[in-house]
């Protein structure tokens, strides 16, 4: 007697091992967008505890003070390597997702506009 193991083995059945994910919401975009928004937030929490242990070790070991955590800045050159790297961590993640990128300053001056845009509509 073949077992279905014995059966799928010697190629007489067809397993399908991809397991269906669950939906949630009427359409699979969203679904798909619900799971990429709570992978980052879980992504977020777990980098967020990290940070929070790293903290407490420098304080415990007195490496650092309170107050020194509270008022440290980066210098101006790694800010800006910070923001730059930034941009390119979002333009990839777009990319990733065939949407067209558009940069922090090129967002703010958009808004920028509307904003301006709605005062000027206020005062008539």
């Amino acid at each position: 007697m073949k077992t279905k193991t014995d059966a799928a083995d010697q190629g007489d059945i067809q397993l399908d091992t991809r397991g269906r994910r669950p939906a949630f919401f009427e359409s699979a975009e969203v679904d798909a967008l619900m799971t990429a928004l709570l992978e980052t937030m879980s992504q977020l929490w777990a980098t967020r505890s990290q940070v929070r242990m790293l903290e407490q070790i420098l304080l415990d070991k007195a490496i650092v003070t309170a107050e020194e955590l509270e008022r440290f800045e980066l210098p101006e050159a790694q800010q800006e390597q910070d923001r730059q790297s930034m941009q390119a961590f979002f333009k990839d993640a777009f990319r990733a997702v065939g949407a067209e990128f558009q940069s922090v300053d090129n967002r703010q001056k958009e808004i920028d506009r509307f904003q301006a845009g709605k005062a000027a509509e206020e005062k008539h």
